[in-house]
């Protein structure tokens, strides 16, 4: 006989545990899904962080209300910044501000504490905006009153002219200033800074420009056209198919040099009026009047012109001789005429061959402006500049090539040598001391001048001694009496004139 219990059958058993699966699916959405507890707890503790970190960012804001010590709230909150009470304030395009703290922000005006409003959060109230000072396009120009186009780059200008910054600045309901006169003057590269001052109400307000000038040129282009270019202390003209080069002085007294495509060089001696373009007697055998040279009409009108003329570098070279790496031992004038440092001198020439050469320069290279031997008008004021810096550089050139100076030197071969003293050597163009960017008017070997002498033995005059005559009796002063013929002794200077 069966027992009689109760129990569930095993269908019921299955329907409970699918009822109990769907109870628990449903439980588990409740608490994981999009809409669930868990999600939902989360973006209320996220709106919660959101609403503290928000109200911490007033709080601060507020702050800026309850004291003077900040003229705008900006100020205010960079201070706090630094505090660390917040982690950024920035200043948008349409004069807001956007003050960070976490991963959270607030947008504010800029207020000031010049009107007694009032703020919560910074948000509303009755605070203005900082009146902004409105800075017009900084421009770099040539004219001082300002005006004209703006010098760019491609139309750079050269070192020593003076170029101006320029800019207008107003403010709305008040006044503006500058601390430094507008437009401005500047002679080199730089970045300049000015400092706006605005006055609005007896408040004033800041702003500062900087304004980048790079429109000076350092390494020069050689010029299309005849070019003056302003220095510190003077005027230079600048030769057509010429350019100043890169170790020019930066004034005209210390020596501006300018060099062709080939690099010979001049360096340019001013002459303020005619009357000082003019001969000079230092020392020198016999009376001054014993001596006479015509001023030149073409020399006379283009110093009188351009205020001044140039003359070589150096003694003149001979080109196949330096690049023979050796010193010219004959009379052959078919080579070619240098003005450079390290060259074999050009000597082994009569006056009448040195002129030529001089004379022929200009054609040699293809210039507009003329090339000429050196005259005694422009030998004299050449000292007289050179005495500016160095005032007894006429009557004892120790800086030269001397038998009685001493200094370390490169030879025709490229060796470097110790030139004894009270030795007589002959040395290439350029090793000894310069006096304003020239070379060797006094010491190493004469040099030829159109100047006559009255004397049918000794019609001729060369100046500036040699390196066998000791600097004191022979400086660059001097004037030395010979006949016309080619030594190893003689050589020549050019002088260019526009």
């Amino acid at each position: 006989m069966l027992n009689n219990k109760k129990g569930i059958t095993l269908i019921a058993l299955v329907v409970t545990v699918v009822v109990l699966i769907i109870l628990a699916g449903v439980s588990i959405n409740a608490v994981l899904g999009n809409n669930g507890i868990i999600k939902k707890a989360n973006q209320a503790a996220s709106v919660t962080k959101e609403a503290e970190v928000k109200e911490a960012i007033n709080r601060t804001i507020l702050e800026f209300y309850l004291t003077n010590d900040y003229e705008t709230l900006e100020d205010f909150l960079k201070a706090k910044v630094t505090e660390g009470k917040i982690d950024s304030v920035t200043k948008n395009a349409d004069g807001t501000l956007t003050v960070k703290k976490g991963e959270y922000s607030v947008t504010v005006e800029n207020k000031t504490n010049s009107s007694g409003g009032s703020s919560s959060g910074g948000s509303t109230g009755g605070e203005t905006q900082t009146p902004e000072i409105t800075i017009g396009e900084a421009k770099v120009v040539a004219n001082s009153d300002g005006t004209g186009s703006a010098i760019t780059d491609a139309a750079s200008v050269y070192l020593g002219n003076t170029l101006y910054i320029t800019f207008s600045h107003s403010i709305t309901g008040g006044t503006t200033t500058v601390d430094k006169t507008i437009p401005y003057a500047v002679t080199k590269n730089g970045t300049y800074t000015f400092t706006v001052t605005g006055t609005v109400n007896g408040k004033s307000y800041t702003k500062n420009v900087s304004v980048t000038v790079n429109q000076f040129k350092t390494a020069k282009d050689y010029v299309a056209a005849n070019v003056e270019v302003t220095y510190p202390d003077g005027k230079v003209w600048i030769p057509e198919g010429f350019r100043i080069s890169t170790d020019a002085a930066e004034t005209v007294q210390d020596g501006v040099v300018i060099e062709d495509k080939d690099l010979n060089q001049f360096v340019w001696v001013p002459v303020a009026t005619i009357a000082d373009y003019k001969r000079t007697w230092y020392t020198g055998d016999g009376s001054f009047g014993y001596y006479s040279e015509a001023l030149p009409e073409d020399e006379k009108t283009s110093v009188e012109r351009y205020k001044g003329f140039y003359i070589g570098r150096y003694e003149v070279g001979d080109k196949e001789s330096t690049e023979a790496k050796t010193l010219r031992s004959s009379n052959d004038v078919t080579k070619t005429v240098t003005i450079k440092a390290n060259q074999a001198p050009y000597n082994y020439v009569t006056r009448t061959q040195a002129i030529s050469l001089a004379e022929g320069f200009k054609k040699q290279q293809g210039y507009k402006a003329k090339t000429k031997l050196v005259s005694s008008y422009a030998w004299d004021t050449t000292i007289a500049f050179l005495q500016k810096v160095n005032s007894d550089y006429g009557s004892s050139s120790e800086e030269g090539n001397y038998q009685d100076t001493t200094f370390s030197y490169t030879d025709i071969t490229g060796t470097t040598k110790t030139k004894a003293s009270h030795s007589e050597v002959l040395v290439p163009t350029g090793q000894t001391t310069p006096v304003c960017n020239i070379y060797d008017m006094g010491g190493n070997v004469y040099e030829w001048t159109p100047e006559s002498y009255s004397s049918t033995t000794y019609p001729y005059a060369t100046r500036g001694g040699g390196y066998y005559n000791p600097f004191a009796v022979y400086p660059a002063g001097k004037r030395f009496i010979v006949p016309g013929r080619a030594d190893v002794y003689y050589g020549f200077r050019l002088t260019l004139f526009m």
